[in-house]
């Protein structure tokens, strides 16, 4: 039974095949032959058996003799028609195999482009963050406070800063000191800072699209790396005497880590 299922597929694809490979227009040509062959004969069935035949009866008798032949092309024509269903479902199962295979490569595509706008994103980030790197450094060597320059300068403001900061006793002093310097001292400053906090909110947002922590990121390493001792001081007050700015700090790195001259001037900040 196996064996003859395999035959009859067998069969039944290799003439599936053979369609696929004629032209379609002598398909229909031949179809359209066959058709008035076979009219063609009915015509000449009937003049015949009519002149072969003087009386109704005999012709009658002799067409009731192909009844068993008028079963067997009926019976023929059934196979044909369960044949025509058995090449649709083959063709039908081409075509869904067909669509899953389109499927599978819109998602593979699917899946390319993704990982293309990830690397895009990447990408248009580093050169970001490294630009402003680089701005951040600029905005050192072009600070001026008169006689000083670049990290001298900044130096130079550390110093009077600190020597601002001995005369704070309590929390009040030490907010007042840090707004009169940058008050005084802000034109020198404030672009310098408003710069680096960009840098930090730039590695932020990136953190948010990676799920990366903050304080492990490699950009907050390297950020964190370019302040010098004079920069981390002035970060450390400028930045973290108000809360929103020490909050947003501390995603980053511990900022007591940031200045060891006075302990107590973080306690003043987080009471």
């Amino acid at each position: 039974m196996n064996r003859l299922k395999s035959s009859v597929r067998k069969f039944m694809l290799e003439d599936l095949d053979s369609i696929k490979k004629q032209d379609k227009p002598n398909v229909i040509v031949n179809f359209k032959a066959i058709l008035l062959g076979f009219l063609v004969i009915w015509c000449l069935s009937g003049v015949i058996i009519y002149y072969a035949f003087s009386d109704w009866s005999d012709r009658g008798t002799f067409g009731d003799m192909f009844g068993a032949i008028n079963a067997l092309f009926s019976a023929f024509a059934f196979g044909g028609l369960v044949y025509t269903l058995f090449i649709q479902r083959y063709e039908l199962s081409l075509q869904r195999k067909e669509l899953e295979m389109q499927r599978l490569e819109v998602a593979r595509n699917g899946d390319q482009l993704e990982q293309q706008k990830n690397v895009m994103i990447q990408q248009s980030f580093e050169n970001t963050f490294f630009k402003m790197i680089e701005l951040h450094h600029n905005l050192i060597a072009s600070m001026n406070d008169k006689p000083y320059e670049g990290r001298r300068a900044i130096e130079k403001l550390r110093e009077f800063l600190y020597d601002e900061l001995k005369r704070a006793n309590h929390k009040r002093d030490l907010n007042k000191t840090i707004e009169d310097f940058l008050s005084l001292k802000g034109r020198h400053i404030k672009h310098y800072l408003n710069n680096y906090y960009c840098i930090l909110e730039l590695i932020e947002q990136h953190g948010l699209n990676t799920e990366e922590d903050l304080r492990d990121s490699n950009y907050t390493r390297i950020a964190l790396s370019q302040l010098s001792e004079d920069e981390r001081f002035l970060i450390f007050y400028t930045l973290g005497y108000k809360s929103d700015t020490r909050l947003f700090l501390e995603k980053f790195t511990d900022i007591s880590e940031l200045n060891h001259f006075a302990r107590h001037h973080y306690k003043w900040m987080t009471s």
